[in-house]
């Protein structure tokens, strides 16, 4: 049920992240990176006032063992309260937020933006039920057709002049297409009768849920904020777009993982199952996905920005290299969250984030008067700040020796090794990773593929074992490669 999950989570991510990929290639070509920069502040307040908005009922609805329905209506009815008193905020307070940013253009986008705080109260819940059963076939259904009506909007727009509002409008458009789709696929009208009865259950899980969320989206919308304010927006667009684009194995693969790895893990946990093998084999494979792709962004940074962006972006590249080796020490941070949360320690999380993000804003606050390049260097130190923090948190609740997680991070390391291995070959007989063309591109992606394939089993590690599951399936179910194999 897991891997079936997963494979119906990982096909809704790849198509939205196609589609977004292809957005962000034409309107990168469309908009300036100071139009762009000035959306992404505009989005940046909206979500983090959004991310409180939420209040963890999506993560409760999942994680609650007993849930009758008028738990359901209570967590649906606090939801609905709070998007209409925060909407209803951010469109009175949109003009004092464009006064400091010295842009009236603010004004407009913050506005629009808002509009998806109607919607929010429908979709939330019932995608959150559709995961506690499991149903990844229809949220990925509603995910895809999110994406296609963004994608289609943001891009026609954009082409028809509207320059940073074509981004804002498809946001919006997304937010009401997920919520039809949420209503079709779990019609469930009676949640949405108000009550709040059971507000005591909901509450206490809620306000702390919404501390963990706010503060993450803070720490990542944060350098945006500060840039914005110190450098202007044509910074903000191009560190925004080197975050983008060194966080492609996320969106591609991870952001996969994580909708399943909640649900699944509490299914684990309300079948009185130890989490610390759960754990370590999620840390192995988390590395083992993120860590050679991460090092081939870095390598191929040059081509992968001329493809995405154009050449206006080249700036980027740079930034592309020095964020990507960055991220090779958050990948923690994907699995102590939803292990917390299973174990009923929401308040740990917080806890930890609480803790590590003041002295992590202080660190960017600092390197942004030195400028880009600053900043990015900056996410080193923030990056294993956090990651420390909240695995000392999370050893208190699941026990686990530091030479068992060492074996998990030398076997991904060494499948990385061996995933760099062609690509550097490539990169030695151009002569530079900056001088790459489409040709040796190709041959250093092959290479690449080929050389992680190679270390997955050379190193036994833990997702050679999922090939070659995936191998046994194919061979299952395709009649034709069965009879090619024939003699």
């Amino acid at each position: 049920m897991v891997r079936r999950s997963f494979v119906f989570a990982l096909a809704d991510k790849l198509s939205v992240v196609m589609m977004s990929l292809l957005t962000m290639a034409i309107v990168s070509r469309i908009l300036t990176p100071a139009e762009v920069g000035l959306f992404l502040v505009a989005s940046t307040i909206v979500i983090l006032i959004e991310a409180f908005r939420d209040f963890g009922i999506g993560t409760f609805l999942i994680r609650e063992p007993d849930l009758p329905e008028r738990l359901v209506r209570t967590a649906v009815t606090i939801i609905g309260a709070m998007s209409l008193t925060l909407g209803a905020l951010v469109v009175i307070g949109a003009q004092g937020i464009a006064r400091f940013y010295g842009d009236t253009d603010l004004t407009d986008l913050i506005r629009i933006a808002a509009l998806a705080f109607v919607v929010a109260p429908i979709s939330t819940p019932l995608l959150a039920l559709l995961r506690r059963d499991m149903r990844f076939g229809a949220v990925a259904a509603i995910s895809v057709a999110a994406g296609f009506a963004n994608a289609t909007a943001t891009i026609g727009l954009a082409l028809a002049g509207f320059g940073p509002f074509s981004l804002v409008w498809g946001s919006v458009l997304a937010a009401c297409v997920t919520a039809i789709g949420a209503m079709i696929s779990r019609p469930v009208w009676r949640i949405f009768r108000p009550t709040l009865r059971d507000w005591r259950l909901v509450v206490p899980f809620g306000a702390w849920s919404s501390i963990v969320t706010l503060l993450g989206m803070l720490f990542d919308a944060f350098p945006r904020l500060i840039l914005g304010r110190v450098l202007g927006f044509g910074a903000v667009g191009l560190f925004a777009r080197a975050i983008s684009l060194s966080q492609l194995p996320d969106r591609l693969i991870l952001s996969a993982v994580q909708p399943v790895l909640l649900p699944a893990l509490a299914s684990h946990a309300r079948g009185n199952g130890a989490l610390k093998a759960p754990l370590l084999m999620g840390l192995s494979y988390i590395s083992g996905l993120q860590w050679p792709a991460l090092a081939m962004i870095a390598v191929l940074a040059d081509p992968i920005v001329r493809l995405l962006l154009g050449p206006q972006w080249l700036e980027v590249v740079p930034l592309v290299r020095i964020v990507a080796l960055a991220f090779f020490c958050v990948f923690p941070i994907y699995l102590c969250y939803p292990v917390l949360v299973t174990l009923g320690r929401v308040r740990d999380m917080a806890v930890a984030m609480m803790i590590a993000l003041p002295p992590c804003f202080a660190i960017m606050l600092g390197a942004s008067t030195f400028g880009l390049h600053a900043m990015a260097l900056s996410l080193f130190l923030t990056g294993l700040l956090q990651v420390i923090t909240l695995l000392i948190f999370v050893r208190r609740q699941v026990p686990f020796a530091l030479s068992e997680l060492g074996e998990v991070l030398v076997c991904s390391a060494g499948v990385t090794l061996a995933t760099l291995a062609l690509p550097g070959v490539v990169v030695l007989a151009v002569g530079s990773w900056g001088a790459l063309g489409v040709t040796s591109t190709v041959l250093a992606v092959l290479g690449a593929a080929i050389g992680w394939v190679v270390g997955l089993f050379a190193l036994r590690h833990p997702l050679s074992q999922e090939l070659g599951a995936a191998r046994a399936f194919l061979r299952a179910r395709l009649p034709l490669i069965r009879w090619a194999r024939q003699p």
